[in-house]
């Protein structure tokens, strides 16, 4: 019999860490994607344990998980299997205050997988990083070792390019080969599913052995992820593709969340999909524009509004800031014409046009300003759209592009200090306005974001010391 085209992300489950809700029962989010509720006696005992030793609530999670879990659980020694940092662990900043408001993840593709079409998309997404050769051995053994293990050969692919760069030989303080597996962080006598050795630098060295170990590192956690977040008290987070990163204990979500997206840019260009067009309330003369995600594999994340403060406060944001990783396609959200492609300048000069012949010897100068290589292309309706940070450009001034095109790729030219992003600005008539409004269906806005939260205090900090010294500065008084 043939199978459904689709079928849930195997096997991966959903966690989201320590329920805000002890009284909720055990409820089940669409598909394999579980959310697990500690019920409100098993709550009452937990707070009550807290007085006991510190051994108590580990055994509690145990007796509250599933039989095969807890018996796993009970031979498990907190922090043998765990990234150890050269700083104390800590939540990042660019994520969901709840990871629930995350969409659930699409579904993975059934066998039969197209070879062909899936070595291509693998290919195309690596290329963004890696040098072309060798490329179609990594598609390849990718395929096969995820077919091997029943793993998701579209996760494993996404974490060879967020991990290992799709760079078999790459070694590096995070870890070693294509998933960047890193020895240190399962101790002497850390319960594994496979021998010691086969973390030996030279066998992880081999892409497929390397594939070979993640795969199963992956299908451990996700039997044990449920009954480890509620032990160790984890970050809220989605999914054992969190622990991949951390170990047993998740400390934040960011890994997770660039991850997940890379798997979803990667079934879209599997899928061969057409652009996906959304209706806006950014307003034309005959209806408001329909737009197109800047980015692919949406939902995206918006770590950055419009307003925040910038450089101590000396300017105000733009626009909003979008999490990307470099190389990524930057696309037009409309048909229209480009208006402008070159570089931010420093001060009161102004920005300079730019060919993307000239690029390259500009990437490095000091004297950048903060929008860095960036195009600003003019839609219907006086509505123009502004794409900065870009790494390069492929368009010219008066150039007609179409929505969807791509026009350049994500960088870090004019950052400071924040990571790699797409900082997207909008304006009508002139006038700026808030583009988390326009792209809702393609970005989750940075309110729900903790870097929101913080910017707001900062800011608010910032206002209330400039009072104190309105307030206390002396009063000349003439006559």
């Amino acid at each position: 019999m043939r199978k459904n085209s689709t079928q849930l992300l195997s096997p991966l489950r959903g966690a989201r860490g320590p329920d805000p809700d002890p009284a909720g029962a055990a409820t089940r989010r669409p598909g394999n994607w579980n959310s697990l509720k500690i019920s409100a006696a098993s709550a009452d005992v937990l707070i009550t344990s807290t007085m006991l030793s510190a051994t108590v609530p580990l055994l509690l999670a145990v007796l509250a998980a599933e039989p095969s879990a807890a018996a796993e659980m009970g031979r498990i020694v907190p922090g043998q299997r765990q990234r150890h940092l050269p700083t104390a662990p800590k939540r990042g900043i660019h994520e969901l205050k709840d990871p629930a408001k995350w969409p659930v993840e699409p579904l993975a593709i059934a066998n039969p997988l197209d070879a062909e079409r899936f070595d291509a998309a693998v290919i195309k997404l690596c290329a963004e990083v890696a040098r072309d050769e060798g490329l179609p051995d990594v598609a390849r053994v990718i395929r096969e070792v995820s077919t091997e293990a029943g793993a998701d050969p579209f996760l494993m692919a996404a974490l060879v390019y967020r991990e290992g760069r799709c760079r078999p030989g790459l070694v590096s303080a995070s870890g070693i080969g294509l998933l960047q597996i890193k020895p240190s962080m399962f101790a002497a006598g850390a319960r594994l599913p496979f021998p010691r050795a086969d973390l030996a630098r030279d066998r992880l060295l081999d892409p497929a052995h390397n594939l070979r170990v993640g795969a199963a590192l992956l299908a451990m956690w996700d039997t044990q992820h449920a009954a480890l977040d509620r032990a160790l008290r984890s970050t809220p987070h989605r999914t054992a593709v969190a622990h991949f990163f951390w170990g047993d204990k998740v400390w934040g979500t960011t890994f997770e969340d660039r991850a997940l997206t890379a798997r979803r840019r990667l079934l879209e260009m599997y899928g061969d999909l057409p652009v996906t067009m959304r209706q806006s309330s950014l307003p034309t003369a005959a209806a408001p524009l329909s737009i197109a995600s800047p980015l692919e594999g949406a939902p995206r994340l918006g770590t950055s509004g419009l307003g925040v403060d910038r450089d101590g406060g000396e300017r105000s944001h733009r626009g909003v800031d979008i999490d990307a990783t470099v190389g990524e396609p930057v696309r037009a959200v409309a048909d229209g014409v480009v208006q402008f492609a070159g570089v931010d300048m420093t001060g009161d000069h102004p920005a300079l046009a730019l060919l993307p012949t000239q690029l390259r010897r500009w990437r490095y100068r000091t004297n950048l300003g903060p929008g860095g290589f960036f195009v600003r292309v003019v839609h219907d309706g006086a509505v123009r759209s502004g794409y900065f940070h870009l790494n390069s450009f492929n368009v010219v001034v008066g150039q007609t592009v179409r929505a969807g095109e791509i026009i350049g790729t994500v960088g870090r030219t004019g950052i400071k200090a924040s990571g790699s992003h797409l900082h997207f600005e909008v304006h009508v008539d002139g006038e700026l306005k808030d583009p988390a409004r326009f792209l809702r269906a393609y970005v989750l806005p940075p309110e729900q974001t903790i870097t929101f939260a913080l910017a707001k205090a900062e800011k608010r900090q910032r206002l209330a010391r400039i009072r104190r010294q309105a307030r206390a500065a002396p009063i000349h008084r003439h006559g």
